[in-house]
């Protein structure tokens, strides 16, 4: 049996081959089966959703994108946030000229119990699956995280994403 790929993380965040006596380490591996139901009490919780996702749309994400999930543990092993994606689809010849790519990538959904925040899992998630996408081929990744939260959004420019539309809303009733 093949063992899953895993990428260890300090608790900053950097990757680190040993590890400091005090610091946390945090892995990053392929979601399983198995660790549905602690991702689901995650996203339930902590996801940014309109709507919380259920148990089933989290199956059906890993069902679709097997290669593109994965979750991070902490030094107990207990899975503490994860993040899933998926290479867009269907988009035009056109599109792809005038972006200069040739595959793009999509950040789904990404979660990290509160307990664990501030701590580097985000970013550890989130540069493990930007790796993923890169070596699959893709070029451009998109995500839409909500304006008002601040620090995720901090997070992401500085990993080098840039704000490239706002979507804007207005209550009339």
């Amino acid at each position: 049996m093949e063992k899953p790929e895993t990428n260890n993380f300090c608790i900053d965040g950097h990757f680190s081959g040993k590890v400091d006596p005090g610091w946390q380490m945090v892995v990053v591996r392929l979601c399983s089966p198995s660790d549905l139901r602690r991702v689901f009490e995650i996203a339930e919780k902590h996801a940014s959703f309109d709507t919380a996702p259920t148990l089933v749309d989290i199956d059906g994400m890993r069902s679709r994108n097997p290669d593109y999930f994965f979750v991070a543990e902490d030094d107990s092993g207990e899975v503490i946030g994860f993040i899933t994606g998926y290479e867009r689809m269907g988009l035009s010849e056109d599109v792809l000229r005038t972006w200069n790519a040739g595959s793009v990538g999509y950040v789904e959904l990404i979660a990290v119990d509160s307990r664990h925040r501030r701590r580097g899992t985000r970013r550890a998630l989130l540069k493990t699956l930007l790796n993923r996408f890169q070596s699959s081929g893709v070029d451009i990744v998109d995500l839409d995280v909500p304006g008002e939260q601040e620090a995720a959004v901090e997070l992401y420019k500085k990993l080098g994403f840039y704000v490239r539309a706002c979507n804007m809303r207005k209550r009339l009733v």
